[in-house]
């Protein structure tokens, strides 16, 4: 599985853009700009084998498929400044 940045903003190939967040179980999860800065819930979750899931049901994307922008959003705190 590709290694993913935390906060590290990915594009998949149709355009939309996700903020990377790895989660406690080792796995990662996937928000819209918008819902990572209002503090949302994530849009996609990637499995033991990369593969991206929606509402627990899998999707035709991979993580091997998203493109890093070399951005990183903001740390979701709201503390931070």
């Amino acid at each position: 599985m590709l290694k993913l940045r935390e906060r590290g903003i990915y594009a998949l190939p149709d355009g939309r853009e996700f903020v990377v967040h790895e989660v406690f179980r080792g796995g990662h999860v996937f928000y819209t700009l918008a819902d990572w800065d209002v503090f949302g819930t994530y849009s996609y979750e990637a499995d033991s084998l990369g593969q991206l899931r929606w509402n627990g049901t899998g999707d035709q994307w991979s993580t091997q498929d998203l493109i890093d922008t070399s951005r990183t959003a903001r740390s979701r705190s709201r503390n931070a400044a």
